[in-house]
């Protein structure tokens, strides 16, 4: 699936195919003294590294680290990404690019443009990184990002590390309401492509709970993936253009730290170069997860007949 592009660069999820590319990276002298060795020594090893720490998670968490591509001839250079570790209480901002690639602004590239998506698309206001205490680009880097140097931590998961926090200049909303709105404006967003923008649909599983329960109308109630590819296929394929969903008028309740919202919607574009669109209600159940995060619970939505 496709996350996002920059002048030079595409960022996507990580396939099967990448494997050869993927042993190579992280067998780099430079990745084994700068991040770690992850003692993966034959692409079988790798694609079973990848489909646990990369692709896994991107169902699980809504982001992770993505493969990083040069726009002009498709190179791969490396990755980037937002990537929750078991070993921290926050997402943090990651990346590594491949030494022959390296000294020509693509990890600053990558990283800003990561940094930008974690705020706008899955509502970040606060993300950490580590980095070795040796690697100096990389703490460069991170000061130009904004963010701030917390101290070393001698006995970390792949040794010393210095740690690392950014904050957004304006913070989270406080009331509940505020947060919920904020929410369900991403929701939306998420299937957004007008301009030749790439929807964000990727983002998606951030913005459910993980045992969340989608009905669509006719059918059972399905996954957030289920939800989430076909329409994947529709918006990213080049089937659906020009499309947008948006809220016309709302009503929410909320109780602690559970939330209903109703809510009538209106959605358009071009379907095969015909305009395709309606109106319709949603009804969302939201609950705050253990960050304190509002967070879809289940979705269901009936569209008016035509």
């Amino acid at each position: 699936m496709q996350i996002l592009e920059t002048d030079r660069l595409r960022l996507r999820w990580f396939r099967p195919d990448d494997a050869a590319f993927l042993l190579g990276l992280i067998n780099e002298p430079a990745w084994i003294t700068g991040i770690r060795d992850s003692g993966v020594r034959s692409e079988a090893a790798a694609l079973e590294w990848m489909q646990g720490r990369l692709i896994e998670p991107y169902w699980r968490d809504g982001h992770g680290f993505w493969m990083v591509e040069r726009r002009s001839d498709a190179e791969p250079l490396g990755l980037c990404g937002i990537f929750k570790r078991d070993t921290l209480p926050l997402p943090d901002l990651g990346y590594g690019l491949a030494a022959r690639h390296a000294g020509q602004g693509y990890a600053r590239e990558a990283a800003c443009a990561c940094l930008d998506y974690a705020q706008q698309v899955l509502g970040r206001t606060e993300l950490l990184a580590i980095t070795s205490p040796t690697n100096e680009a990389s703490k460069r880097l991170l000061r130009d990002l904004g963010f701030v140097d917390e101290g070393l931590t001698e006995d970390g998961p792949d040794g010393p590390s210095l740690n690392w926090r950014w904050r957004a200049a304006e913070p989270a909303p406080a009331q509940p309401e505020a947060q919920i709105d904020a929410l369900v404006q991403r929701f939306f967003a998420a299937f957004d492509n007008r301009g030749g923008a790439i929807a964000p649909l990727a983002a998606l599983p951030a913005l459910f709970m993980p045992d969340a329960r989608i009905t669509a109308p006719g059918q059972p109630a399905g996954s957030v993936r289920e939800f989430v590819e076909p329409r994947a296929a529709l918006l990213q394929d080049g089937r659906l253009r020009e499309f947008t969903e948006w809220e016309l008028e709302q009503q929410t309740l909320v109780d602690g730290t559970r939330a209903r919202r109703e809510l009538r919607y209106s959605k358009f574009g071009l379907l095969d170069g015909r305009p395709f669109g309606c109106s319709g209600r949603k009804q969302l159940e939201l609950a705050q997860d253990g960050e304190g995060r509002w967070r879809i619970a289940a979705l269901s939505w009936q569209d008016d007949p035509l």
